[in-house]
């Protein structure tokens, strides 16, 4: 019995996933361990997990066809031996402080079920190459008043599931992640709120997600909407735009686009560049941290 399980899904990422992974495993604790599930990659994941896995740096791997993160992440939940479960993506920045910090309150406190944390999106990531503040580069989510209200109100709301910590045991009450939804967080976040989890919320910041041209919220971007507007209506009772809002919603942004002063498109190398959208992140994530008020809310 392990105390937390990081898991790890990947596919055909490899770049983005050694950053990544070498920087968990060089936070993992004695009582931790790491699991990956890579969907058969062709470059070269296979090779470098199971080298990773005989010098005894992970603790477990699969390399096998799979239906999506959802499904590698669902396997990978179900093989692992932690009391707590902690999702790392292939391709994002995480603070494994915090993640401690996460770690402890939930040992201290079993009637929790999951804890999440504030986080960041670098969803424009050219923009490291015109700024240099990381203020300027990542924007932060600010979801800890969505939560307070709706400690008020229970009413379902959207979060991201990158900082993400759950108890093992608490899983009749979470549930899996969904393998209808390619990017499966939204429908998680709308279920697990609208439902019986006892959420717990801390106000520092543990992660940055980091938009690629290989992300899932890019790959499927249409087909989430599309999902999402099915969530609407089951979870918020929220129905879809007519046909004439969203035209008007197209013709609106069109206009913006022709009237707003433009950004010169910069096209990077998002391998050659992905050890410096990294440390942008990392430093921001410090930065916010440092001016925040960091605490743990949850209804007592």
């Amino acid at each position: 019995m392990k105390a937390l399980s990081y898991i790890i899904a990947t596919k055909n990422k490899l770049p983005y996933l050694k950053v990544g992974l070498e920087k968990l495993i060089a936070n993992k604790k004695q009582d931790e361990e790491i699991l990956v599930a890579d969907g058969a990659s062709t470059d070269g994941t296979k090779e470098y997990l199971a080298e990773l896995k005989n010098l005894g740096k992970i603790d477990f791997f699969i390399s096998e066809p799979d239906y999506g993160l959802a499904h590698a992440l669902n396997k990978l939940v179900l093989q692992s031996r932690g009391e707590l479960v902690k999702y790392v993506s292939d391709d994002d920045t995480f603070n494994y402080k915090v993640m401690q910090e996460c770690k402890k309150f939930m040992i201290e406190h079993p009637e929790i079920d999951l804890v999440n944390t504030e986080g960041g999106s670098l969803n424009n990531p050219s923009k490291m190459l015109r700024k240099k503040d990381p203020l300027q580069i990542v924007r932060a989510l600010n979801y800890a008043d969505k939560y307070k209200k709706w400690q008020i109100d229970h009413k379902p709301f959207y979060f991201c599931d990158l900082g993400i910590l759950f108890r093992k045991s608490s899983l009749p009450v979470i549930g899996l992640w969904n393998t209808l939804f390619p990017g499966p967080d939204i429908e998680l976040s709308l279920r697990i709120s609208a439902g019986k989890v006892k959420i717990a919320w801390y106000t520092g910041y543990s992660y940055v997600n980091i938009s690629n041209p290989q992300s899932v919220s890019m790959v499927f971007m249409e087909k989430t909407k599309n999902l999402t507007d099915r969530l609407n209506k089951f979870y918020l009772d929220k129905n879809p735009d007519s046909f004439i809002v969203e035209k008007f919603k197209i013709l609106k942004n069109k206009l913006k686009n022709i009237f707003s002063p433009k950004e010169k498109q910069i096209l990077m190398d998002f391998q050659k560049e992905w050890p410096k959208l990294i440390e942008i992140s990392e430093k921001w994530i410090n930065i916010k941290n440092n001016q925040a008020k960091t605490e743990f809310l949850w209804n007592k």
